[in-house]
């Protein structure tokens, strides 16, 4: 902890340089587009071009930018520090956004590597069910996952409804990806035994010994992501829904990394 404190010592002036200008924030993720004459930030900005070229003077003096013949370039610097400031932005306002559903919920088992790419979910809504609409969430979770045709999953936890859905993706031949926990497995095969001998074939089972503490469900259209409470117990009354294509990314890859983790389903285990 002293290190990083002595570490933020050194930036912190960098950092103040940056987080209070929203005009040197704008001009270094614009910049990350194309290179741009101070008019075409003007133009872009809406605000006066004396206001432009002071910002640039001071990213200039800074090494954040360069002025070439046609406009200003992000240096090495500026442009990593683009990325980063973005991805930081993307966060905070992930975190504020939801701020109800990530303080009430844990993420202790979400690797780290996904917890740092967080702000992949900024673009979201939290589905939140009610005393007079218990089913709600759920509701809304089968109506936009009945007609996907990519429906990939990590489910520790065991819905009846899910069986029906999946029968009827798997009639229509979509792309069923699902990793389950042991007792899960166990417990469709005891009260849908029938159902998963007929799917089957058609959906691609894999079995995880560990129990994450998330349950997700990701397809070519969405992600849908829920989390355990504080009490250890699933939260179905809570999702975080999001259309975005980097959240839909950071789905697959979660996907990927617990099926990394889980053994495929044979006709033995059936």
């Amino acid at each position: 902890m002293d290190k990083l404190y002595k570490i933020f010592r050194e930036v912190e002036e960098d950092l103040k340089f940056i987080a209070t200008s929203g005009v040197r924030i704008k001009m270094l993720n614009s910049l990350l587009e194309k290179p741009k004459t101070s008019s075409e930030l003007k133009d872009e900005f809406k605000i006066g071009a004396s206001t432009i070229i002071h910002a640039a003077r001071d990213l200039e003096r800074e090494g954040y930018i360069t002025e070439k013949i046609d406009g200003y370039h992000l240096t090495p610097i500026g442009k990593i520090t683009a990325l980063k400031l973005i991805e930081f932005i993307k966060t905070l306002y992930a975190l504020k956004k939801g701020k109800e559903f990530w303080l009430t919920h844990v993420i202790d088992d979400l690797p780290e590597e996904f917890a740092r790419e967080i702000y992949k979910l900024y673009n979201h809504e939290i589905l939140t069910s009610s005393v007079r609409n218990v089913f709600k969430t759920l509701s809304i979770y089968v109506e936009l996952a009945k007609k996907s045709k990519h429906f990939w999953g990590v489910s520790p936890i065991f819905v009846d409804i899910f069986v029906s859905l999946i029968k009827k993706l798997a009639g229509r031949n979509a792309d069923i990806r699902l990793v389950l926990t042991k007792d899960v497995f166990e417990e469709l095969k005891k009260r849908h035994g029938d159902v998963l001998k007929e799917v089957f074939p058609k959906v691609e089972l894999w079995i995880i010994d560990e129990e994450p503490k998330v349950a997700f469900t990701v397809t070519e259209s969405f992600l849908s992501f829920g989390l355990f409470d504080e009490k250890g117990m699933y939260d179905p009354t809570h999702d975080l829904i999001s259309r975005d294509k980097e959240a839909i990314e950071w789905g697959r890859k979660l996907f990927e990394y617990y099926k990394s983790k889980a053994r495929k389903a044979t006709l033995e285990d059936i």
